[in-house]
């Protein structure tokens, strides 16, 4: 991979990593600040040795934090969080939970605790990877070169072949997201997640295939890692506090793509929710990836919220379409009462 490339490389994985973590570094300087309202943003609840995007929340912290946010601050759906945040009456201490991708974990362990603690979350999926029962494609290409034996992996991208190196397998995965990989097999993930991040959805499949078989890593999705399947999706339509929002068919990096492609994707996951008995009417950008046309094209399609990955507390001011979240790591519960705190 040319030295050009590389930077390229590294500076998309930068703004990814820091659209996903959204790490609060916010300093309050001579005074202690009230609360502000909050959209909180989580993706997996699971216990991962191996989690090169800190996306998951353990079920133990998970439940606590729940709790704690339950008892000390007021939990709204996002929709009226919107709502209510454009019309200046949303209370300092409202917060509102997202949950992104579509993950099993997130039917099968976060419904249960959100229900017990009847606690409104909206769930945004997307929707490819869940009826086709595969892994989304940042986990399939992990198991793939965390599985591969040592060598090389080579992959054609756009008729370019990549050969990257492995270094030995089985090597800790220490790395965290926005600091520089620290073992040759990381740096090879992160270069090829870079480079199948861009590419269509057609060409990504028909990439990781190239790679699983060289790999020698199995198709089935794992199970601590797989999509819900449309019976665990038909069965939260009726949950007392999940609702469902989109968030495309393929999750695709939108502002990279055409605007008659973004609504083309935007519009076919919203279309299979409907199919599935929801009907959404919030929204998620990918990876956080948007841009004014992408806006445009969600405030077109009707959508009454749409959030991002800015790590910030949300203002009157803010557009319902361009919400900012904060992610939620896998913190105790006063790491996350100071991340509220602290959060610009």
């Amino acid at each position: 991979m040319s030295s050009g490339l590389r930077r390229r490389a590294r500076a998309s994985v930068g703004r990814t990593a820091h659209a996903v973590r959204g790490r609060v570094r916010g300093r309050v300087r001579g005074r202690v600040r009230g609360p502000r309202p909050a959209v909180l943003m989580y993706h997996r609840i699971a216990r991962e040795a191996v989690d090169p995007w800190a996306l998951a929340v353990s079920p133990e912290r998970f439940g606590a934090q729940i709790d704690w946010l339950a008892r000390r601050r007021s939990v709204w759906p996002l929709g009226a969080f919107a709502e209510r945040l454009a019309a200046g009456d949303l209370p300092a201490d409202a917060v509102a939970l997202t949950f992104d991708d579509g993950y099993a974990c997130n039917a099968r362990l976060a419904a249960p605790v959100l229900e017990h603690h009847r606690v409104p979350a909206t769930f945004f999926l997307a929707t490819d990877p869940i009826s086709r029962g595969e892994e989304y494609w940042w986990d399939d290409l992990e198991r793939i070169v965390g599985g591969a034996p040592d060598g090389q992996l080579a992959v054609d991208v756009e008729g370019r072949e990549l050969v990257l190196d492995l270094g030995a397998a089985g090597s800790a995965w220490t790395w965290a997201p926005g600091a520089p990989a620290g073992t040759t097999r990381q740096r090879a993930y992160l270069e090829l997640w870079a480079e199948l991040r861009r590419l269509g959805d057609a060409d990504r499949r028909a990439a990781l295939e190239q790679l699983r078989h060289q790999a020698g890593v199995p198709v089935l999705p794992r199970d601590t890692h797989r999509p819900m399947t449309v019976e665990e999706v038909m069965a939260l339509v009726d949950s007392p506090v999940v609702e469902i929002g989109a968030h495309t068919a393929t999750h695709p990096p939108l502002s990279e793509r055409a605007r008659d492609d973004q609504a083309e994707d935007i519009e076919r996951g919203r279309a299979a929710c409907r199919s599935w008995g929801a009907a959404p009417t919030t929204f998620a950008y990918p990876y956080g990836d948007l841009d004014d046309v992408t806006v445009e094209v969600a405030r077109e399609l009707g959508f009454v919220a749409a959030c991002t990955t800015e790590a910030r507390t949300a203002r009157p001011w803010s557009d319902p379409l361009r919400l900012p979240r904060l992610a939620v790591g896998d913190w105790s519960v006063s790491r996350l009462a100071g991340a509220l705190r602290m959060a610009p």
